[in-house]
């Protein structure tokens, strides 16, 4: 537990260091969009590395995936602030379908479509997946509120994820689901929501001006949502039959571990904040 708290504070140090080079030094968000979009690429590839253990996968699926990942998010980034929230939705769903349509197509020759349907399939949820951090947390949150807004939205989700660490490691005794993620409790899971809940309420004024009693609430469902999305990411581990998606962090992993929670927590955060 020990190292986890001091990864996890490494990882709080660098959080901070970039707001505060982007907010007060560079006065933009374009370091923290580079960043995110670093991100979102590098989780891509570990999504489809984990699929690569349970499904034949041809040469250059990543890159098709982030071919299909740069197609939506540059062309988000560079247009108008006032952008519907329900396009970068759309446009996630229609690169999704056209990557895995292409991979489907490209593949049927060499060996039955059936056979190349899971290779599709797989690439098509790693681009909804990774591309939602950048369209929605960087495309909606930072360029609609700001980027106090973003770090509100990450520091809920990421605080869903420690309260529930803490609470089970603490307290837990009933599993909620053994089969998908054995360590995770009810327990733990109260935690996971009652934490982001209180963090929430702290952070409400950088959640639409909202007041405690929203930002709770608010809270709360973030909560949920970063609990699904370490559900998923956990489905997925069991299903490749690996603990962790990479070796790249002390305790935590690789980069879908870290950011699991705020995978799901993003667009549930966009729908919250500005409506469907």
């Amino acid at each position: 537990m020990k190292t986890r708290i001091l990864v996890g504070a490494a990882l709080i140090a660098a959080v901070l260091g970039i707001y505060l080079l982007d907010a007060h030094v560079l006065r933009n968000t374009l370091f923290s969009r580079a960043v995110l979009w670093a991100l979102a690429l590098l989780t891509l590839h570990e999504v489809l590395s984990l699929g690569a253990k349970r499904v034949e996968t041809g040469p250059g699926l990543f890159v098709l995936g982030g071919i299909a990942v740069t197609a939506v998010v540059v062309p988000y980034l560079i247009s108008s602030h006032d952008v519907p929230i329900a396009v970068p939705g759309t446009l996630l769903v229609l690169a999704a379908v056209v990557a895995a349509g292409v991979r489907l197509l490209g593949m049927a020759p060499l060996r039955s479509a059936a056979a190349a349907f899971p290779e599709a399939a797989l690439l098509g949820v790693g681009i909804l997946a990774t591309a939602g951090l950048v369209c929605f947390l960087d495309g909606i949150l930072v360029r609609r509120n700001g980027l106090h807004a973003a770090i509100a939205v990450i520091a809920i989700a990421k605080s869903a994820d420690m309260s529930g660490y803490f609470v089970g490691t603490l307290a837990g005794r009933r599993p909620i689901a053994p089969a998908v993620s054995p360590k995770k409790t009810w327990e733990g899971t109260i935690g996971s929501l009652l934490g982001a809940a209180g963090v929430g309420a702290l952070l409400a004024p950088e959640l639409n001006n909202f007041p405690p009693l929203y930002g709770a609430i608010a809270g709360a469902i973030l909560g949920g949502a970063a609990f699904l999305g370490g559900m998923l990411a956990s489905g997925l581990k069991r299903w490749a039959g690996v603990k962790d998606s990479a070796v790249l962090l002390p305790e935590f992993g690789g980069f879908l571990d870290l950011l699991d929670s705020i995978l799901v927590a993003a667009p549930v955060a966009a729908v919250c904040l500005h409506g469907a």
